[in-house]
């Protein structure tokens, strides 16, 4: 039986190529498209994924979340070889923090993070939409961190980065939204259509011992962290309903509050 498609951006390191890694080792029959903006470095994880022991398909593609133009090939490349999406993980994501002193300075590194963390998740989930109708059981996959819950925020001792937690608190309400979006479609228009319905979550990896957080020791290995994206991409009876937010932490999923 033919496997799933599932594409992955910002994958060629940390967290996007554990979760190629730890999916691909699972379920090999999958074929996982492995984007990077350096086709080098994307390369050159193809070439560890297969050698950690990976035989599924790896299909590599230049993809800048930011650049509109790698989006319409990206999802040009999918149409042409593939005919569908099962999953795409939004998983390309960045961390900045802005300046105190220099309003220019502190507004650019708002809007590249906002940009990055936010809006190319909107438009990169938007433009694949029409493959993801094309699979029998569609998932988006938004990374978010734990960092961007509310609810937890006051409450919980969390390292404070308020530029990239609220960039994540956005991910969740984008993720929260486009999944009613999706119910009222599929209660309306889409009854008869035969489309299925799309289930979109938010996930929280924890913080990875990874090129983005800068090795921090104390983090989480990127093999654990990817754990909770994974086991959202093999859920195909619907133990997971869309729309929500996840972690898996003491050996087991867990929902995450708002």
């Amino acid at each position: 039986m033919p496997g799933k498609v599932v594409l992955c951006t910002g994958a060629n390191q940390g967290l996007g190529f554990a979760v190629l890694q730890v999916a691909g080792l699972r379920h090999p029959t999958n074929t996982y498209i492995l984007c990077s903006r350096d086709l080098d470095a994307g390369q050159q994880a193809v070439q560890k994924l297969k050698d950690l022991g990976v035989i599924a398909q790896i299909d590599l593609v230049k993809l800048d979340v930011t650049n509109d133009q790698h989006i319409s090939a990206a999802v040009e490349h999918v149409t042409e070889t593939y005919g569908k999406l099962d999953a795409l993980i939004n998983n390309a994501g960045i961390i900045r923090l802005p300046s105190n002193d220099d309003i220019s300075a502190a507004r650019a590194a708002y809007n590249e993070l906002f940009n990055v963390n936010i809006t190319s998740v909107a438009l990169l989930t938007t433009a694949f939409t029409p493959l993801l109708y094309k699979s029998p059981n569609p998932k988006v996959i938004n990374i978010s961190s734990g960092l961007g819950s509310i609810q937890n925020a006051p409450t919980k001792k969390k390292v404070r980065v308020p530029s990239y937690s609220t960039s994540k608190t956005a991910v969740n309400g984008l993720t929260v939204h486009m999944q009613v979006a999706e119910n009222d479609r599929v209660e309306g228009e889409a009854a008869s259509s035969g489309e299925p319905r799309i289930r979109y979550y938010a996930c929280a990896p924890g913080l990875l011992r990874a090129a983005f957080s800068g090795f921090w020791g104390n983090g989480r290995d990127p093999e654990e962290g990817a754990e909770v994206v994974v086991r959202l991409l093999a859920d195909d009876t619907g133990e997971y309903e869309g729309g929500t937010y996840w972690e898996f932490v003491d050996d087991e999923m867990k929902v995450v509050p708002w």
